[in-house]
């Protein structure tokens, strides 16, 4: 395989377009060329979000007002993501029931948890429906500026593992601000990282990623009236009636995760493995 070539989640070859920093710049600086673009797209976003986010100011919550500001604000990084070819294409939905596996094996332990402790149901508003829309935004802005942009740019001479542990370690330290944050919590948030990474990469595209990704930020926050990640005052469905085996950052912080995460992992690398498809792993640089 030359390094402009890639593979399809069903191990099909292909060859992306040339991009710029491939024609622009020499192979050894193409790796610090990539950083600066990822670095720079980075710092735009954040200075489009804050002026977005003021001139939204009729928005009031914090929460609505920064999801569509840096929904809106990703539009920066479009160009910048041009320069460089994808590690896998930026839109597709393959490989369905392995997706549907893995999220079961996700959510089953948390779903035990919530039905066994009990909920009390608190109502539905439309307030509830606003919060859910601004999740499905806030999930689409991380996975596209981590799963996307920086895995793409960070992906140094095709090696999609450097990218992905790269991009989860970003994810990761994007959440350490967050309140109630714990070492347990952000391990848990990189492992997360790499299994959402994993996912794109199967599934030639970022639409389970984001799927995934909000259904958990939901599910969790929304309907069974958990923290998620340090976030507390999520309109919810239910409440717990008892109180879940955690701490104040969610259940991202809970040994359930660690170990349910490491399940879906396994899972993928299984998957692949028991179909001869090798491909994958050996890009990764995992076996």
């Amino acid at each position: 395989m030359t390094r402009a070539e890639g593979h399809d989640s069903s191990g099909n070859s292909y060859s992306p377009e040339k991009k710029f920093i491939e024609s622009a710049c020499s192979y050894k600086v193409r790796p610090l060329c990539r950083i600066g673009i990822a670095f720079a797209g980075y710092i735009l976003w954040i200075i489009v979000h804050a002026l977005l986010s003021r001139s939204l100011c009729f928005i009031e919550n914090d929460i609505l007002n920064a999801a569509v500001a840096g929904f809106l604000a990703l539009v920066i990084l479009l160009p910048l993501w041009k320069l460089v070819p994808g590690v896998t294409r930026k839109l597709g939905a393959e490989n369905s029931l392995i997706v549907a596996a893995v999220t079961f094996i996700l959510f089953c332990p948390f779903l035990v948890i919530a039905f066994s402790s009990g909920l009390a149901y608190t109502g539905f508003t439309f307030r509830w429906i606003q919060f859910a829309m601004a999740l499905l935004l806030l999930a689409t802005t991380e996975e596209v500026i981590c799963r996307g942009f920086i895995l793409d740019l960070l992906s140094f001479r095709g090696k999609r593992i450097i990218g992905l542990l790269l991009s989860s370690a970003i994810f990761a330290y994007l959440h350490m601000n967050n309140d109630f944050a714990s070492v347990s919590g952000i391990l848990n948030i990189f492992l997360v990282g790499i299994l959402f990474g994993l996912i794109r990469f199967l599934t030639n595209g970022l639409f389970y990623p984001v799927l995934v990704h909000w259904l958990w930020n939901l599910v969790t926050g929304m309907v069974f009236g958990w923290s998620v990640s340090g976030y507390t005052i999520l309109p919810s469905l239910f409440k717990p009636v008892l109180r879940p085996p955690w701490g104040g950052f969610g259940p991202e912080e809970s040994i359930l995760m660690t170990i349910a995460t490491a399940g879906c992992l396994i899972v993928l690398a299984k998957r692949q493995m028991d179909n001869g498809d090798h491909t994958q792993v050996r890009d990764l640089r995992l076996f």
